[in-house]
């Protein structure tokens, strides 16, 4: 089952059910402080009970009828979605020209859903700022000593980010899933560039490898990682980024690296992949020494309106 449309259906449980059960909750309040006509035995809240019983097979009736319908049409499309995902991500997996157009999609779909989502990033510079969502998928890579890392070893750099979303930019980080290639991965793939050497690494054979892995072991986000909506950023745990210990091209990618054996640049890197840049501020999380965890105004705005971070 879709961890995506999992959450769909839970957001329409809290968006439809929990006001419906409110509303008659306090119907059923109002039966009880009903008096009692005793020249009709009460018949008025006989009534009442009747009408609150009929309002409760009619909420079960609406509810589940809706979350199973959004729930099912939600699999079907992001099922076909991911499928279609795989077979282009064959094309997207050829070295240069294919990665190229990858890199290009990428920042096309970017700048597409920020004019799309121009009304939210409006609200947000109003103050107008709703709860959003960030989903990221996990994979740990391994050498020929075995994985290098593990959940466990990642769990405090997780749970870092998912504060520091929650507190700089009221955004809800959501892990899609963790999963750990067993099989040593490419020299390439597992000791990573960063900056020009990155670039050149996702147009070469390392790029290829990231992108057939990501639509292997984070299938369920293929079709958004396509179109670019609710796309989830895909987190390489390597063994080493030369020089850092993370890296990301920003909006021309849709993955990151982080170094398995310190992971602290987790959210700088996602940070990166939403757009946003390095700035000097000492305490602010695009520093470039990773560990930090505030971010300005300008910056929770840009972020906000990644195609990565959306309402639903």
């Amino acid at each position: 089952m879709s961890v995506y449309c999992k959450e769909v259906q839970d957001r329409v449980e809290e968006k439809i059910e929990k006001p419906i059960e409110e509303w008659v909750e306090r119907r059923e309040k109002k039966c009880k402080q009903r008096k009692c006509k005793k020249w009709c035995l009460c018949c008025n809240k006989w009534l009442c009970w009747i009408e609150t019983f009929l309002e409760k097979v009619i909420k079960w009736v609406i509810v589940t009828v809706v979350k199973w319908v959004v729930r099912v049409v939600c699999e079907i499309v992001d099922g076909l979605l991911s499928i279609v995902g795989v077979l282009v991500g064959l094309i997207l997996a050829i070295p240069i020209i294919g990665r190229l157009i990858r890199q290009l999609w990428s920042f096309v779909i970017d700048i597409f859903w920020r004019i799309i989502g121009v009304f939210g990033t409006i609200a947000d510079i109003i103050g107008w700022e709703w709860r959003k969502r960030l989903r990221i998928c996990i994979i740990i890579l391994s050498n020929e000593r075995g994985p290098v890392a593990t959940e466990a070893t990642l769990r405090p750099h997780i749970d870092e980010a998912i504060r520091i979303y929650d507190e700089a930019a009221n955004v809800t980080l959501i892990v899609e899933g963790i999963h750990t290639v067993e099989e040593p991965a490419p020299e390439g793939a597992l000791k990573t560039a960063c900056g020009t050497g990155a670039w050149w690494d996702d147009l070469w054979l390392p790029g290829a490898w990231f992108e057939l892995t990501a639509n292997g072991e984070c299938f369920e986000g293929n079709g958004r990682r396509l179109i670019g909506w609710a796309s989830p950023i895909v987190v390489f745990v390597v063994e080493d980024v030369e020089g850092k210990k993370g890296c990301s091209l920003g909006p021309f990618s849709d993955y990151v690296t982080v170094e398995g054996g310190d992971s602290i640049c987790l959210a700088h890197e996602i940070g990166h992949a939403c757009g946003l840049w390095h700035i000097s501020t000492s305490d602010n999380l695009m520093n470039g020494s990773c560990g930090r965890r505030n971010l300005k105004k300008w910056q929770r705005v840009i972020l906000r309106g990644s195609r990565h971070v959306t309402y639903f």
